[in-house]
């Protein structure tokens, strides 16, 4: 529907079927470049539809590493943390900042608080943040959330999700930062333009389960 029909880079953040789910179907239909997934594995039937994907589609798995960057367009971007989630597979979560413009964006997939601690001393001070495992109490600390200081949050939940996602509690720590918060289960498919300068947020339904 948006007329897009390649894609430069695909980030699997973390093997986690809600995070992997129909990524094999992006795969397979779109013309892909290059494939990002941390070194992290799993035996879900999820996970093996998706390396069947890339080994079917000739494309190699790219784990990135701490520090490397590249670019996209005029959007710099940079990874700021990925792990092998050997305890937790969110803690394999592959975060990426990214700047284009005046702004910058932090993609935080299911980043755990004990992750957040280990990245406090990076530059994460950012404008818009895609807020870590759908608003769960177990992220945005207040100690990430002090140093991040975003303007804008984006939680990723399912309308009616069992885990109660995004938890009040986490709700209201960003309270102290943005009143600026979007939640996919309200709001439906949320995106974000930007010239570098403005930043647009628009909303859209779209006919799938949250």
């Amino acid at each position: 529907e948006l007329d897009i029909d390649k894609l430069d880079y695909v980030v699997g953040t973390h093997p986690h079927e809600d995070h992997i789910g129909g990524l094999d179907d992006i795969i397979n239909n779109l013309d892909v470049k290059e494939v990002y997934l941390p070194e992290a594995t799993t035996t879900t039937k999820t996970f093996e539809d998706v390396l069947d994907a890339i080994a079917n589609n000739s494309l190699g798995i790219s784990v990135p590493t701490i520090g490397e960057k590249f670019t996209l367009g005029e959007a710099n971007l940079e990874v700021i943390y990925t792990g092998t989630g050997e305890k937790d597979l969110n803690e394999a979560s592959i975060i990426l900042k990214m700047t284009f413009g005046n702004h910058d964006y932090l993609f935080t997939g299911d980043t755990t608080e004990e992750v957040e601690k280990t990245i406090l001393n990076k530059d994460i001070n950012i404008d818009v943040l895609k807020v870590a495992h759908h608003g769960s109490k177990y992220s945005s600390s207040k100690e990430f959330l002090t140093i991040a200081t975003p303007e804008y949050a984006i939680i990723s939940a399912g309308e009616g999700n069992s885990y109660g996602h995004p938890e009040e509690e986490t709700i209201t720590r960003l309270k102290q930062h943005t009143n600026k918060i979007y939640i996919t289960k309200d709001l439906g498919t949320i995106v974000l333009t930007s010239d570098g300068t403005s930043i647009i947020i628009n909303n859209y339904s779209t006919n799938t389960n949250g």
